[in-house]
């Protein structure tokens, strides 16, 4: 068997680390998870960090934290892991798809401004493979028709944007600590933002059932 990626972990080095979790019986919550919010939050450079189940349900979550409903429509990158559009029938919107630019594999931005309606209320914007180019040209687009602009920054965590760090450039960004992400948790994920307004609904979400 040929593995897809195989998670770098040295054992002694978190030995007496995961023996101190197991015994407290707070494999959810607890003060590694805060340890590892606050690290994260200083590494990104960003305001608020919300630790979620996977990535899946941050970007979830960020669509409803932004409105997002039955009957809206969501500009999404046509090439990515189907969670980017799945997310936005599973609350009953419905996807735009926008296609791709060959050279970088993430969304087109004059395609994106071709297709943009009054009722897109979001675009999803992926970082394929890690990589978040063209994202400050989708950035300027959303900014014109004023709609905000989440990130699928699942495989992205330690990129740069014009020497911004994926996860502070766009209004809400989602990451995901699966097995073969860059930072692995085992499962896992976490949204990011700047907006005082989005991460009020987010505690409230959170503490409600989607814990880190």
């Amino acid at each position: 068997m040929i593995k897809l990626i195989k998670p770098s972990i040295t054992f002694k080095s978190v030995e007496d680390e995961l023996k101190e979790i197991f015994l407290s019986g707070q494999f959810t919550q607890g003060k590694n998870v805060e340890i590892f919010k606050e690290s994260l939050k200083n590494y990104i450079n960003v305001k608020y960090i919300g630790l979620t189940t996977s990535a899946t349900t941050a970007l979830s979550l960020s669509l409803r934290v932004m409105g997002v409903g039955p009957g809206d429509k969501v500009a999404v990158s046509d090439y990515s892991w189907p969670a980017s559009s799945n997310v936005i029938e599973e609350i009953g919107a419905t996807p735009i798809f926008i296609d791709i630019d060959p050279l970088t594999f993430n969304m087109c931005p004059n395609d994106l401004d071709n297709k943009i309606d009054s009722g897109c209320s979001a675009v999803i914007f992926v970082d394929t493979f890690g990589n978040p180019s063209g994202i400050d040209k989708i950035s300027k687009i959303c900014k014109k028709y004023k709609i905000p602009l989440l990130e699928d920054a699942a495989c992205a965590l330690g990129s740069k944007i014009n020497n911004i760090k994926v996860g502070a450039y766009s209004d809400i960004t989602c990451f995901s600590f699966h097995p073969r992400k860059v930072l692995n948790t085992g499962e896992g994920g976490a949204i990011a933002t700047n907006n005082s307004d989005y991460s009020d609904i987010f505690e409230v979400k959170l503490s409600a059932g989607a814990s880190g």
